[in-house]
Parts: structure tokens; C-alpha cells; sequence
């Protein structure tokens, strides 16, 4: 799934939530038409695009634990797995039950002729029955309200209701993270068009393994210049844990000069805590167009490089 359709599916729903839900495939995960396997959401989930603010139990196979599951009625008598479901009539005096379409109409005065005795039955309550509902066995005909109804999962695994297991997943919301990039992807979007008429190697949203082995999502970066540039958007520059992020990645991708942009200005101490060589800040203060500013910093810096 391209991060950049994910981006945007998630910019559309706003503060909705996230569901799990059961389909054919077993649990997936809809954001507006896109779906996503539980893998996809606990990836963004990794790259702090998404949090978890509900709990919910679904049932599972009790052999591989998959939620693809479908259920199966089953014959009590021969076992057979091929049942159809009709409005029965019982014939009291004989003892017949059978489909309602069996008991054919054949006189004016009366409603139903039975199939096994061939009696007119004209009083429901009194000479026949309408007992609702039943399931017959297309392989022995044995009719039942009560079939045996067992569960069957996308391996084929068969089990009985009270074998299943419960797995339980959670229900998701955007992140302040995700709706900061959100609320600046266009303009991302923009700086990379720009940047890439100057012959750039840029990137909106990628995905970067660091040398730990993470995945990070990446807003903005400049690959195959001396050192790969990230850009990085910070709503709220006094956010700590924003900070510890951005630094534990950078000590991650050592190759990296990261840049921050922000629109406020940032507290004297948090700017103790990292490297102003890998790490700068890009502060707003003009109020320009989010993508003017980096594309101003980005080509300055190739300027100093070259």
C-alpha cells in the first residue's frame, strides 16, 4: 500500500475511528473504501501514524487461529452438509412432516392433501400443523429445526462453536503525527515537484530501513546528494517525545541530515539534547509557503555542498 493513498485515507476520516472488521479474507482493517491487513495497520502503527483506543474480541480457529470463518450446518442423522430450508406442515394424524410446498392443493374445501396418506387437511390446529422452519438433508431427506451447526475456517479446519478461540484487536485513530503530515502533504508535495525540476533525487513519504532494522516513514527526502536530507514537520516544537523520535532516528540513520521546520519557536532546552550538525531547525518566521521554505534550505545546502 503506497503511504501516500494511506496518508490521504486518513486525512479523510478525520477523528472516526478505525475498525477491525471480518471479511471473506478474515480481519481487515476499511478506511474509506481502502483496505488494510492488521501487518499494514501495525506497521503505521510502528511509524506512530495511528493509536489504539478501543479493544475488540472476535472469534478465531481453535487450530491456526485465522478469522476467516464461515458456518456450516450439518445433518444430525447421516452427517451430510447439504441442507435446505423450507416452511414445514406436520399432518397430525399420520404423523407426516414434510416442505409446505408437498402438500398439494387439490379441492376447493380444503387446503392441503397429504403426500404419505392422501387425506384432505383442511383445519390448521386441528387436522395439521405449521411448525415453522426446517432444514432437510438433500442425502438421507431427515428434517430438523435443529441441525448441527459447526464452524469452518479458510484452511478447512472444522470445529464446533465452543472449540473456537478469541483473538482481540484493536480499533485505531489517527495520530497528532499523521494529521501534522496531513495537514502539510500538499505542500510536501509541492517542494518535492519543485526540487525535482532542479534535477533532485526526492521522495514524499518513504520508506527508509535504518541500521537497527526499523522502517521509517519518511515525510520528505533527497537521496545521492553527499548527505541524504529528511525534512520533518513539527506543529508543536516543545513536544518531547517529538524530539526523542527524531533523535533515535537520526542515531538510526546515520548517513542523515535531518531537518525540522516549524512555525513556533522551540524551548532553549530541548535544543541542548541533540546534534545541530545532524539535526537542524528550520523556524517559520516569516510565515512563508511550508514548500518555499524547504526548497529555499534544500538548494542553500546544495549551494554550501558543491
Amino acid at each position: 500500500m503506497d503511504v501516500n493513498i494511506i496518508l490521504l485515507a486518513l486525512r479523510s476520516i478525520g477523528e472516526g475511528e478505525i475498525k477491525p472488521r471480518i471479511k471473506n479474507l478474515g480481519l481487515l482493517y476499511e478506511i474509506n473504501g481502502v483496505e488494510l491487513t492488521p501487518e499494514k495497520i501495525n506497521e503505521y502503527r510502528e511509524n506512530d501514524l495511528l493509536i489504539p483506543t478501543s479493544r475488540y474480541s472476535y472469534p478465531a480457529c481453535g487450530v491456526c487461529n485465522s478469522t476467516a470463518l464461515h458456518i456450516v450446518f450439518e445433518c444430525p442423522t447421516c452427517k451430510g452438509n447439504v441442507l435446505t430450508k423450507h416452511d414445514m406442515i406436520v399432518h397430525y394424524e399420520c404423523n407426516h412432516i414434510a416442505p409446505a410446498e408437498e402438500f398439494k392443493f387439490k379441492h376447493v374445501s380444503t387446503l392441503y392433501t397429504c403426500p404419505r396418506c392422501g387425506k384432505q387437511l383442511s383445519k390448521v390446529g386441528i387436522d395439521y400443523g405449521r411448525p415453522g422452519f426446517g432444514f432437510m438433508c438433500e442425502k438421507c431427506k431427515f428434517i430438523t429445526q435443529y441441525p448441527v451447526i459447526k464452524v469452518e475456517c479458510d484452511n478447512g479446519h472444522v470445529s464446533n462453536i465452543y472449540d473456537l478461540n478469541m483473538v482481540i484487536v484493536e480499533g485505531y485513530k489517527v495520530s497528532s503525527a499523521a494529521n501534522s503530515l496531513a495537514s502539510v502533504y500538499e505542500e510536501l508535495v509541492t517542494a518535492a515537484k519543485i526540487l525535482k525540476n532542479y534535477g533532485l533525487n526526492v521522495d514524499v513519504l518513504c520508506k527508509v530501513t535504518g541500521t537497527s532494522g526499523v522502517v521509517h516513514i519518511i515525510p520528505l527526502m533527497l537521496k545521492d546528494v553527499d548527505m541524504n536530507i529528511v525534512i520533518d514537520y513539527i506543529p508543536n516544537p516543545n513536544d518531547t517525545i517529538q524530539w526523542f523520535k527524531i533523535i533515535a532516528r537520526s542515531i538510526d540513520l546515520p548517513n542523515v541530515l535531518s531537518i525540522v521546520v516549524t512555525d513556533k519557536p522551540i524551548d532553549a532546552n530541548i535544543l541542548t539534547t541533540f546534534n545541530t550538525s545532524r539535526i537542524r531547525i528550520l523556524y517559520n518566521k516569516d510565515g512563508l509557503r511550508i514548500s518555499e521554505l524547504i526548497v529555499k534550505e534544500v538548494l542553500r545546502i546544495i549551494e554550501n555542498q558543491v
